[in-house]
This record gives structure tokens, sequence and C-alpha cells, in this order.
């Protein structure tokens, strides 16, 4: 089992309408160093967090975390760069559990997997068809997949070519089979640790790479 913490920036919205019609880029600013903190901070801890929308993100922590020091180290941090109160809630479950209010009561160990997929010929296509048509083909598989694997995964867009579906093992081979529809490449980490399990998954993911190009994805244990 792992923790997920969900970070909500209380009153975000009311704050940005504060800022008159010219602050788009302090907004952008403002998320950008919340999230640069909060992933600095949990990877200190074993874990490994995401944006979401920005206005409540997670962090994905072991079981083996002083949960109470990482929510103190989270919230001094963010004190000298958030312009409005934070909440920490930490519960037991994986993202998509929690963020579907299906978290436990009691935590036990248990595995995470991730899975990390980027386009094949991506950058081959960014110099043929030019740099935007690309793009749109990630965030069409992002958009797709977040709606094909709710309530068994979470989907996050993570730059580039890059997507990350998190999730638990038992659900692998049905995930697989979904992603396996997209012409991409797809490594898997599966882990009782989320920043091991993101190790691995990109390591997976490299020697698909430099490897067998018919093989379509590898999945690494710890």
């Amino acid at each position: 089992m792992v923790y997920t913490a969900l970070i909500e920036l209380i009153n975000f919205k009311s704050w940005t309408e504060s800022l008159g019609y010219d602050r788009e880029w302090l907004i952008q600013i403002t998320q950008s160093e919340i999230y640069s903190l909060i992933q600095s901070i949990t990877k200190d801890f074993g874990g490994y967090s995401l944006p979401l929308r920005y206005d409540v993100q997670i962090s994905i922590l072991p079981l083996n975390a002083d949960i109470n020091l990482f929510t103190d180290d989270l919230r001094s941090a963010l004190m000298s760069k958030s312009p409005v109160p934070i909440s920490i809630n930490v519960r037991c479950g994986l993202p998509h559990e929690v963020l579907s209010n299906e978290f436990r009561a009691e935590c036990h160990p248990r595995d995470i997997c991730i899975a990390h997929l980027d386009l094949n010929d991506f950058t081959l296509k960014s110099s043929h068809r030019g740099l935007y048509h690309p793009y749109v083909d990630v965030l069409r598989i992002t958009s797709e997949l977040a709606i094909k694997l709710v309530g068994r995964a979470i989907v996050q867009y993570l730059g580039g070519d890059n997507v990350a579906v998190i999730s638990d093992p038992k659900y692998l081979d049905s995930i697989v089979n979904e992603i396996m529809k997209y012409d991409v490449k797809l490594g898997i980490g599966i882990s009782k640790y989320p920043r091991k399990s993101f190790e691995l998954a990109t390591k997976a993911l490299s020697i698909l790479r430099k490897g067998n190009r018919s093989l379509k994805y590898l999945v690494l244990r710890e």
C-alpha cells in the first residue's frame, strides 16, 4: 500500500480573480513554483508528485514514509510560495482510489504500478509535421486513456511525448491492452516505493529504445 497526499490550494480561484486581467503569467509562475517545491520534498521521502490540475496536486508516498515529517516540511516550504492557505490530507490508497474517495482505513504493504509511455517517432514527426501536430497527438492519447482507465488508474501528461499511468498491478493486463492500441513504447515499473516505480518504468523505456524495436513494452519489478 502507498499513501496519497492531497495538496489543495484553498480559495485559489478567488485569489486568481483578484489579480485583474493581466494575471495569467503570475498564475502560471505561482503554480509552477509550488509544484517544484512539492516534487522536491516528495522525492526525499521516496515518493513522486503529480500536478494534476495544479490547484489540487498529489504526492504518492511509500508506506514507510514519516507522514508527520513530510507534512511539516511541505507546509513550511509552501508558506513562502503559496498566496493562499494550503490543505494537506494524507490518505491510505493509490491515487485513483483516494481521488474517488475509495481510500482505506488500514494500510498494508502493496505495490504501485507505473506505466510510462512515449510516442514512436515523435522527434521525426515534429521535424516533418511541425511541433504542434505531434503535441496534439499526445494530448489526444492522454485524454482517451484517462477516460478509458477511470476507476482503475490516473493518467498524467509529463511533457514532451511522455505520459504516465499510475495504478495497481492487478490492472496491469487491461492497462497494457488499452495502451498498446496506440503507436507507443511502454516501460512499466512495479515497486512498493513510488519513486522507485518511476525509475524502473523509465529504465524499461530506455531499454526498449536501445533494443529490439519489435518489443513494444517491458515490465521491471523490484
